[in-house]
């Protein structure tokens, strides 16, 4: 094993004017958007928030692409998405879902919550030199194909034993209705649940093919054919399963590593790699609502979810904004924040049932429940609503605050001279800030592929510090 010297000053970070330039938007937005509908208002806030995002990655570019490929912009791009992204198109039946009165609160709300993470990103301490050490670890060729190999095989482990592996089978699955499939955490857990936290390797997949495919010319023909293959087939599994998350974490990881691995050098080459997932995840975004209700399969053979769908309906997300507009209704007239149990269950979910008995089974009060609805089905408010549910816009800006100096901390892992084990750890956090601005209950989950592979790159380090010792020992030792 080999190690990189690093120059902290390359980590890509915000720079202050570009937050201020966020800021002066987002106050300007809230200052002058209007609209007499509901649907109006959220497009003049979708607009001036767009262009308060767009003017911010603008400063923030500084004649590198390497300064936005971080993780807080990733952060604020999701939320955005989440939440304010669809009514860049009108969305008529938004006027069915809500008043004007009730999401005026929840645009505020979002507002805050942009702020919050741009603050934070800001505010960090600096990562130990032993997490440092790890990002200038050189291993060999073969043990990162290993290591992919390994991470590939225990991310569809547990699928594979749910169809007692029959793979045929399992691609069936992936072509079915979201939510009919064997395998899952379930709600209460046991030990398969084990099992499920363990295939969340699978999301180092992507940025160690994002390295591998990069770097090539350091590769075997069968090693690069093979690495793009299984990557392929995961992409596969992340469209097919209608979960946009999925698939657009899958694809943001591995432009991460890509980008980084690929060096200045190759600007053109990342730029068509980013184009051509720009495109893939626009189409991903309404394809996959289309079909996760009837599967995959069913869709390539014509069949509608509803009869009489139209398929050239407006561009839709997840209608997050009414789902925090209807909340803010209910918190804290109708029911009392949930104060700390909330950052509590997020605390405590990697943590399997069969492992911890007394474990909670989930918020007192959730989502769906405080809505009337039927609570076999989920609803998403992003982490604005959730954080609101906890403590209302003070919920907001501390979790926005603690996200943002998250994020600050790991982008200084970003380093230009990173070594391709570097650049796939830095990769890996992306998981992370992309789902959690989904919920934040997941923060705790997402970080656990990034912490395999730290524990890895540890592990490496004490073999090869380890073999060394040996080396020097035996040459020592001769006469």
């Amino acid at each position: 094993m080999s190690e990189y010297h690093h120059d902290s000053s390359a980590s890509p970070q915000p720079a202050s004017n570009a937050t201020l330039l966020l800021l002066v938007g987002l106050l300007v937005t809230s200052l002058f958007s209007g609209g007499t509908t509901a649907n109006e208002l959220a497009n003049s806030y979708a607009i001036g928030v767009g262009l308060s995002l767009a003017l911010c990655y603008a400063a923030d570019y500084r004649g590198n692409i390497r300064n936005l490929i971080r993780t807080d912009i990733m952060a604020l791009s999701s939320l955005y998405f989440l939440t304010l992204a669809e009514f860049l198109i009108p969305q008529p039946q938004v006027e069915a879902m809500v008043t004007l009165r009730e999401l005026e609160p929840a645009l505020t709300a979002c507002l805050i919550g942009i702020a919050a993470v741009a603050v934070g990103r800001h505010f960090s301490p600096t990562p130990s030199p032993q997490l440092l050490r790890l990002t200038g670890l050189e291993p060999p060729r073969h043990v990162i194909i290993i290591l992919f190999t390994v991470c590939f095989a225990l991310g569809f482990i547990n699928m594979l034993m749910a169809v007692e592996f029959d793979v045929k089978l399992m691609i069936d699955y992936f072509m079915a209705p979201r939510f009919s499939q064997p395998w899952g955490r379930g709600r209460f857990g046991d030990w398969r649940a084990l099992l499920y936290e363990l295939s969340m390797v699978l999301y180092l997949v992507p940025p160690i093919a994002g390295v591998v495919l990069a770097g090539r010319h350091r590769y075997s023909g069968p090693q690069i054919l093979y690495v793009g293959l299984a990557f392929l087939f995961t992409l596969f599994y992340g469209f097919t399963s209608g979960t946009r998350n999925i698939f657009a974490t899958y694809l943001a990881t591995f432009l991460v590593a890509f980008a980084f691995a690929a060096g200045r050098e190759r600007r053109k080459e990342v730029m068509v790699v980013i184009s051509i997932a720009s495109a893939a995840m626009l189409y991903a975004t309404t394809a996959m609502l289309e079909f996760r209700g009837i599967g995959f399969y069913a869709y390539t053979q014509g069949v509608q979810e509803f009869e009489g769908q139209d398929n050239d309906r407006a561009f839709f997300v997840d209608n997050n904004l009414v789902v925090i507009a209807r909340l803010m209704d209910i918190f804290p007239r109708q029911h009392d924040y949930l104060g700390f149990e909330i950052p509590y269950l997020a605390l405590v979910r990697p943590i399997p049932r069969a492992l911890w008995s007394g474990k909670p089974e989930g918020m007192s009060l959730s989502i769906e429940k405080a809505l009337g609805g039927d609570e076999n089905y989920t609803l998403a408010a992003s982490f604005v609503g959730e954080a609101y549910m906890s403590g209302g816009y003070l919920g907001i800006i501390l979790f926005g605050l603690f996200f943002g100096v998250v994020m600050c901390w790991w982008n200084k892992l970003g380093r230009e001279d990173n070594s391709p084990f570097g650049y796939l750890l830095y990769a890996s956090g992306f998981f992370a800030a992309v789902i959690s601005m989904r919920s934040l209950f997941v923060f705790t989950t997402a970080i656990l592929p990034t912490v395999a592979a730290i524990v890895f790159g540890n592990w490496a380090i004490q073999s090869g510090l380890a073999r060394r010792r040996r080396h020097h020992e035996e040459a020592n030792d001769e006469p």
